[in-house]
C-alpha cells in the first residue's frame, strides 16, 4: 500500500487531470432587462484568497509517531490543485482587489454595466471584465495578451454576490492559455471551480479537472481528479477527493483512489482511502486503508486491508478523537470519479453556486 501511495503521489505532483465532480444543473440564462443601473466596481470582485486556504504540508509515515501518510497524499493534491486556482486568482488580485475600475460602462449588447480592470504580468498584458447581468449576478472574464498575438481567455464565470466580494460562484480556469501565456503550470485542459465564501465560519471548495494532460506529453490519456472541501477558519475541516488514472499499466483499465478526511485544529484527524481497479464492465477493490494523526500532525494509528507489508497494523484506527471511521463507499469507483460531500452541496446551493450552468460559466458576452 505504501508503494502505491508514494507512485500515486508521484502522479499528483506530475499529472493532474479531469472529472467534474458535480455538473452545475441548468438555470435560466442571464437576461439584461433584469441587470441593475449601477456601475461595477471593486466591492464586485470577491476575494481571491477565500479560494486558497489550505493545510501545509508533511511528509509521509512508516510508523507511529512519524508524520501521517495520507495527510500527506491530501495535503499535496490540495496543495497541486491550490497551485493552478492561484496562479489565476492572483493575477484577479493583483490587477483589481481593492481598486478602482480602469474604465466602466455599458456593454455594447445588452447595455449591461461593466466595469474593466488592466494591467500586466510578466510580459503579459491582463484585462478583466466584470459584467452585471442581474442585479447580484456578475460574469467574469480575464484575458492575457503577448505582444501581437490575439488575446487569449484564462478564466470564465459566473459570481454571485450576497455581500461585497462574498458569495458564491462557478470559475473556469483554461490550463492551455494559462500554460502559453505564462509557462506554467504546464498543462492543458481546464479546471472548474465551485466556491462559497457568504459564511464567515465556513469556506467551501470545490475543483474538478476537465481533459487535462501534460503539455509534453500531449498523446497521453487524461486522469481523473476532483476534491470537495470545506475550511473552518480557526477550528478544522474535511476533505474528500478522488484520483482516477493509469497508476498501473500492468493492469486492464484505470486505478482509482479515493479519501475522506477530517481534522481539528489542536486535536487531530483521520484519513480513510480506498483503492480500486476500474474498468467499463467492473470495479475491483485493492486495498482500503485507514490512519489517524495528533495535532502534530504525526501518526497515531494505522490499519489497512490487506495488510500493508511496509506499514504495520498499529493502535486502534476506529475511532480517532471524536472521528469515527468510514468506509469510503464502493459506489464512488468509476470512471467519473465523483465523491460529493453533502455539506459543500447546500452551501453551493445556499450561496448560488450549485445553480450556474457550465455553458453560462464559458461565457464571454459582452466582454470586448
Amino acid at each position: 500500500m505504501a508503494k502505491r501511495l508514494c507512485a500515486l503521489n508521484k502522479w499528483l505532483g506530475v499529472v493532474l487531470a479531469l472529472a467534474i465532480a458535480v455538473a452545475g444543473s441548468g438555470c435560466a440564462a442571464d437576461k439584461g432587462a433584469a441587470a441593475s443601473s449601477e456601475t461595477v466596481g471593486e466591492d464586485d470582485v470577491f476575494n481571491t484568497d477565500d479560494l486558497l486556504v489550505a493545510e501545509a504540508s508533511g511528509s509521509g509515515a512508516a510508523k507511529v509517531g512519524d508524520p501521517a501518510t495520507l495527510l500527506k497524499v491530501a495535503r499535496d493534491a490540495v496543495d497541486k490543485s491550490k497551485s493552478h486556482v492561484k496562479k489565476v486568482a492572483d493575477l484577479i488580485k493583483t490587477i483589481a482587489a481593492g481598486k478602482k475600475p480602469t474604465a466602466t460602462g455599458t456593454t455594447v449588447v445588452g447595455k449591461l454595466p461593466y466595469g474593466k480592470w488592466t494591467g500586466s504580468e510578466a510580459g503579459v498584458d491582463l484585462t478583466l471584465w466584470v459584467i452585471r447581468t442581474a442585479e447580484n449576478r456578475l460574469r467574469y472574464v480575464l484575458y492575457g495578451k503577448k505582444g501581437a498575438d490575439p488575446a487569449k481567455a484564462l478564466l470564465t464565470g459566473i459570481f454571485i454576490k450576497k455581500a461585497p466580494r462574498v458569495g458564491g460562484g462557478r470559475l473556469h480556469v483554461s490550463l492551455t492559455n494559462t500554460t502559453a501565456l505564462f509557462g506554467a503550470p504546464g498543462k492543458t485542459g481546464s479546471m472548474h471551480v465551485w466556491f462559497a465564501n457568504h459564511k464567515s465560519d465556513a469556506k467551501g471548495r470545490r475543483v474538478a479537472y476537465l481533459n487535462v494532460k501534460d503539455a509534453a506529453d500531449p498523446q497521453a490519456l487524461p486522469a481523473n481528479y476532483a476534491a470537495d472541501a470545506i475550511y473552518r477558519p480557526g477550528a478544522g475541516g474535511r476533505l474528500r477527493q478522488i484520483y482516477v488514472a493509469d497508476l498501473d499499466p500492468k493492469q486492464q483499465g484505470l486505478e482509482l483512489f479515493a479519501m475522506r478526511v477530517l481534522w481539528k485544529i489542536g486535536t487531530g484527524g483521520r484519513a480513510d482511502a480506498v483503492y480500486a481497479n476500474v474498468t467499463a464492465q467492473k470495479t475491483t477493490k485493492l486495498a482500503d486503508a485507514h490512519e489517524c494523526w495528533g495535532a502534530d500532525g504525526n501518526r497515531t494509528a494505522y490499519s489497512s486491508t490487506p495488510d500493508d507489508p511496509n506499514n504495520a497494523k498499529e493502535g486502534d484506527t476506529s475511532n480517532c478523537f471524536t472521528f469515527a471511521q468510514e468506509t469510503v463507499p464502493d459506489k464512488v469507483a468509476t470512471t467519473s470519479g465523483q465523491d460529493p460531500d453533502p455539506e459543500l452541496d447546500q452551501m453551493l446551493a445556499d450561496a448560488g453556486a450549485a445553480g450556474i450552468a457550465e455553458a453560462d460559466a464559458d461565457k464571454t458576452d459582452g466582454a470586448q
